[in-house]
Parts: C-alpha cells; structure tokens; sequence
C-alpha cells in the first residue's frame, strides 16, 4: 500500500470515528432530553414538504460541542435542514443537534453540514431524525411557529 492510499484511510477512519463520536453523544443527549418533562405536546395531522423559511425568533437551534450547547443563527429553516450564519468552526462532520420551537420541547437530531462557506461562516445543515415520530413531532412544532410567526391579523 502507498503512502498516499494510506493517507487516504486514515482520513477515511478519522471521518468514520467522528461519526461514531457523534452518534453516541447524540444517543447520551437523547436519554438526557428524555428525562426531561415535555413543555407541550404536539401532534401533526400530516407531513410536509421539506421546503425552507425564514426562520422565526421562537425556533432555535443549538449544537453540542461535547461539553455545551452553542446556538447558531438560523437564517432559514425547514424540516429537514437549516441554513446557519455564525457556523462555529468546531463543527466539523456530523454534530448534535438541539431543535426548539417555543414553547414545544426540543428534539435531537444529528446535523450533518451538507455545505459550508468559510468565508462568510455559513453552512446548510441536513437533519438525521431518530424516527419518523421525532420528525413529524419537530414538523408540526415548525409549522406551528411559523403559523404563529407569519399569520395576519
């Protein structure tokens, strides 16, 4: 094997251990969140489409360090991702994520950065659900906000 092909692997498994990383951090936050009381209970009549918004000031969305939680503007948000501005540099590969929509109770999620625009400090996230209750329960608590958030009157 080469210098090179093995260069190659050994940021193949750097990769595949962040995730690892990851996955079970998210799995310690998730049993954490389950303790916690839920703040309402929110159940969607459908799904939607993954379409984008611009984001409402009660949706937020944190990411864990390892240590903490850091929040991170949101410029547009939808179901299945986000587009952040302020992207911490830290966040690099698959990281932990905390979703809100007040006053509804946060969901983890594992946020993967699809792209990332050093330059200006943003990315586009994509969401990784638990299951498809989890995100139906964050569907309905977005719709919700940004019902509240857009509507007239």
């Amino acid at each position: 094997m080469s210098e090179s092909e093995m260069f190659d692997m050994n940021e193949v498994e750097a990769v595949l251990k962040r995730q690892d990383e990851a996955m079970a951090l998210l799995e310690r936050l998730r049993d954490q969140e389950r303790d916690q009381p839920p703040l309402a209970s929110q159940q969607p009549e459908s799904r939607r489409e993954f379409r984008r918004w611009p984001a409402p000031d009660t949706v937020t969305l944190e990411l864990h360090d390892g240590e903490s939680w850091a929040g991170v503007k949101c410029t547009d948000m939808g179901v299945g991702g986000a587009k952040v501005g302020g992207f911490p540099a830290w966040a690099e590969g698959p990281t932990p994520a905390r979703l809100r929509a007040a006053p509804a109770a946060a969901v983890l999620v594992l946020a993967d950065v699809m792209w990332q625009d050093r330059a200006t400090a943003t990315a586009g996230l994509r969401f990784e659900f638990f299951d498809n209750e989890e995100r139906d329960r964050w569907a309905g608590s977005l719709l919700d906000a940004l019902l509240a958030a857009y509507s007239v009157g």
